[in-house]
């Protein structure tokens, strides 16, 4: 974290659990379950816990501590920031700049297509298996756009975000030397990104757009939806940037991902989720088309109300996960405003 430090940035560091985590650092602030429930109170029951989505605590706070033009980098703890520049990085990134546009005419865009020297058929985590078949490779097409984005996907290097079933039978997924191809790509309009939420870069104003959907919900005996999250979070986001008219951009600066998670857990975690996944797509969009273009707040508000209204219409396994879900948005949306 030296070249954030050396930048003057602040730290909010979210200790999911009692307290576990102590800083000596002025620019760090640690916050634990007991901060929580002091500064949510009764909402901090629909704020998730004990997975991945426990970073919306961070957004809510950084949501009403930042100023109105701050930038806000959310980073994994198996991240290692490996460019000294990388706060000047990520100020380009969100600056400005003629990039590429990836994805015209397309539902989903596979991230991994801006690496060089990958192959072909390694998609990341929540890439539906069902759009892959007839997939092919995007590349720049000469569009250019240059419009300044208000969300950046920072992506990797070492061990990829993919599915914990693609480890068994897929290509390899480990790459601690790879570069860039495109080195920074706005996504087109209308398609679909895994927004693997390791190394994200936004403007205050998205933040209620940035959603980490609550994970580890039962819905049935033994099986869970989890490790989704920042998936499903994802595409809500890209869709709401989309209504408002802007742009969200892929690509560096890269950070290193260190850790891989346990296979076999993963493969549990992510089966019910993989089974559902274009039912939820569709069900996320038709409650983000009906959405007017505002502000994030508002316009994540409207989707929480279609998605309370379309929710009763769901059945099956994703029917228990909903009735979870509403609750927690609109815990989110009372916590921001």
């Amino acid at each position: 974290m030296a070249p954030l430090i050396d930048a003057g940035s602040r730290f909010i560091i979210v200790d999911d659990s009692p307290g576990t985590i102590a800083i000596d650092h002025p620019a760090f602030r640690v916050y634990n379950w007991e901060d929580r429930k002091r500064m949510l109170g009764e909402l901090d029951e629909w704020f998730p816990r004990r997975n991945g989505a426990c970073r919306d605590f961070g957004f809510y706070v950084a949501w009403h501590e930042a100023d109105h033009d701050e930038i806000i980098i959310a980073l994994d703890d198996d991240c290692e920031v490996t460019s000294h520049e990388f706060a000047a990085e990520v100020t380009a990134a969100l600056d400005s700049a003629a990039r590429p546009v990836l994805g015209e005419g397309l539902r989903h865009l596979n991230i991994l297509d801006l690496y060089e020297g990958t192959p072909d058929n390694l998609f990341p985590r929540g890439f539906p298996y069902e759009y892959r078949g007839a997939y092919r490779r995007a590349s720049a097409n000469g569009k250019v756009h240059s419009d300044a984005p208000v969300f950046n996907l920072g992506l990797w290097t070492d061990a990829f975000d993919v599915n914990g079933i693609d480890k068994i039978n897929g290509p390899q997924w480990r790459w601690p030397e790879v570069d860039l191809a495109i080195s920074n790509a706005a996504i087109a309009p209308g398609a679909l990104v895994s927004v693997c939420s390791m190394n994200m870069q936004f403007r205050r104003k998205v933040t209620p757009a940035v959603y980490q959907l609550p994970m580890h919900v039962p819905v049935l005996p033994h099986w869970m939806i989890d490790r989704y999250g920042d998936i499903w979070g994802g595409f809500i986001l890209k869709m709401l940037v989309d209504r408002a008219g802007e742009t969200l951009t892929v690509g560096g600066p890269m950070i290193g991902h260190r850790k891989a998670g346990d296979m076999q857990r993963n493969i549990w975690q992510e089966h019910i989720a993989h089974m559902v996944n274009l039912e939820a797509i569709d069900l996320f969009g038709r409650a983000a088309d009906a959405v007017a273009p505002a502000d994030y707040l508002m316009m994540m508000s409207e989707f929480t109300e279609n998605m309370t209204e379309l929710s009763e219409t769901i059945n099956g396994m994703l029917r228990p996960y909903l009735d979870h879900l509403v609750p927690c948005l609109r815990a989110w949306c009372k916590a921001l405003n």
